[in-house]
């Protein structure tokens, strides 16, 4: 797998109430123009995000099945004639047209785009960085580190939420594999969520809870917070009767299509005689 290997710092200003939930809803791994591209579920989710008024989103890469690593190499070969060069352009073109079209309405709700392995390189800009300008998000390149800075409506006081989101890398077969490798995320950065993609695996977990020493007036004060891990899903099928699938020549299982969220709900405590918002989590696969 070979990204464009960029990391970016990215901070995002979003208003809240205290008890009333907003909803993160990561989305990628769509492959959009393969032949095993699952669109049935591609539109359940869509209908799905549409009715959701108080979400925002962020997109994990490969929007696009093409082009590969190993494919753009070949497409960098001086010895394609122009009209090759030219035709597969338009095609991308049209690929990326799409998916602003189905997912226009996400516009202003996008926190941010991830940019994965499978894209097309026009020279001057991807199918990725095309994408998030259509849909008014930041290009995050393969790994992003997103603050939400989140102000309490009718009060002063605000709350952070960090995600750092990876378009990923493989971690075994095995439920217990991919999820191993995403908690060793949380030895390169601190954050209340963690993402991946890539793999094709979904499901969303709470980490172990880590605890923290807050000065206080009467001396320290024990904190605990509860990371949660998440592997972000797929619109690729890998097994269709009749179809070849390199996931069916490498006897690998079937892919978890559809989607994780996130339902981040602040509420009003208090410690130490003082009024505080803590963020509740809840995550949805």
């Amino acid at each position: 797998m070979k990204t464009d290997g960029i990391f970016t710092a990215h901070n995002v200003k979003v208003e809240a109430e205290i008890g009333k939930p907003f909803k993160l809803i990561p989305f990628g791994d769509i492959h959009r123009d393969s032949d095993m591209f699952a669109n049935s579920h591609w539109q359940e989710f869509l209908d799905y995000a549409k009715a959701q008024k108080n979400a925002l989103f962020l997109g994990m890469g490969d929007y696009t099945d093409g082009v590969s690593t190993s494919e753009r190499i070949v497409l960098s070969d001086h010895n394609l004639h122009d009209t090759t060069k030219n035709t597969l352009r338009d095609v991308y073109k049209g690929v990326t047209r799409t998916l602003v079209n189905e997912l226009g309405w996400m516009r202003g709700r996008v926190i941010g785009l991830l940019g994965g392995n499978h894209f097309y390189d026009f020279g001057d800009q991807t199918t990725d960085h095309v994408l998030a300008s259509a849909l008014g998000g930041k290009y995050l390149g393969v790994c992003g580190f997103i603050r939400l800075s989140i102000s309490i409506k009718g009060t002063t006081k605000r709350v952070s939420l960090d995600i750092f989101a990876h378009h990923g890398k493989g971690g075994g077969g095995t439920p217990g594999g991919q999820f191993n490798t995403i908690e060793k995320m949380a030895n390169t950065a601190d954050a209340d969520i963690y993402l991946m993609g890539h793999t094709h695996g979904k499901g969303c977990l709470p980490s172990s809870p880590r605890i923290k020493l807050v000065s206080t007036k009467n001396g320290v004060e024990v904190r605990e917070r509860t990371p949660w891990l998440g592997r972000t899903g797929s619109y690729l099928k890998a097994y269709e009767s009749g179809r070849a699938s390199y996931n069916v020549d490498a006897g690998r299982s079937a892919c978890a299509l559809g989607w994780i969220e996130f339902e981040v709900t602040p509420v009003r405590v208090r410690k130490d005689e003082q009024d505080m918002i803590e963020l509740r989590i809840r995550g949805t696969s």
